[in-house]
């Protein structure tokens, strides 16, 4: 037990390493940046649409006005944690740029179907796992009329399931993290080996 516990602490510390080492790249940092942006505003309009279609709507506001009322409710969410809700959006959106960020260095690598064979897991349980964190984004705007057909028309539940699917998503994708850490940890000792074998 205590072996397997080591082992698995050693596992997480590789990974966690190799993760750190692809972020260092410019273009996989701002891959990261890119997703961490675009999922956190596609999770923050979808559960407030009808104030999204008003502002995009409302016509004595120009482009500019628009554009800055929805980048500054961005930037609130990751500044201001007034909320458990905001809280999970912001860390979701961090995990979620990074996950992506570092599924596009493997993908690169080596593709989409040896990397399912290398993971040691089935290619649709990674697959899964490396997406799952999308349904976030629309999670809430499917749920709420399915919620609301059925008479559950409680903003406070509908916060709860939406509080529900960030947490579940974020935990997949802390497991999709580890498992891509580690083929970016096999690739870079395989990248670093072929350096030295052609210098």
């Amino acid at each position: 037990m205590k072996q397997n516990l080591q082992i698995l602490l050693l596992k997480l510390k590789v990974s966690t390493i190799a993760m750190l080492r692809v972020m260092r790249h410019p273009k996989y940092f701002a891959i990261s940046i890119i997703v961490i942006f675009i999922s956190a505003n596609l999770i923050i309009w979808s559960l407030n649409l009808e104030l999204a279609q008003y502002i995009l709507r409302e016509q004595s506001l120009n482009i500019a006005d628009k554009l800055y009322f929805f980048s500054s409710s961005v930037r609130d969410i990751f500044t201001t944690y007034e909320s458990t809700q905001a809280l999970g959006i912001a860390i979701f959106s961090v995990l979620f740029g990074i996950n992506i960020a570092l599924f596009s260095y493997v993908l690169s690598n080596i593709g989409l179907k040896d990397m399912a064979k290398k993971s040691g897991t089935s290619g649709a349980g990674l697959v899964f796992a490396v997406i799952s964190g999308g349904c976030v984004a629309c999670g809430t705007s499917l749920l709420t009329p399915i919620a609301v057909t059925f008479g559950a028309t409680s903003g406070a539940f509908l916060r709860d399931i939406s509080l529900l699917l960030n947490l579940v998503s974020s935990i997949l994708i802390i497991f999709s993290l580890y498992k891509l850490g580690l083929l970016a940890a096999t690739l870079q000792v395989k990248n670093s080996f072929v350096n030295k074998l052609t210098k």
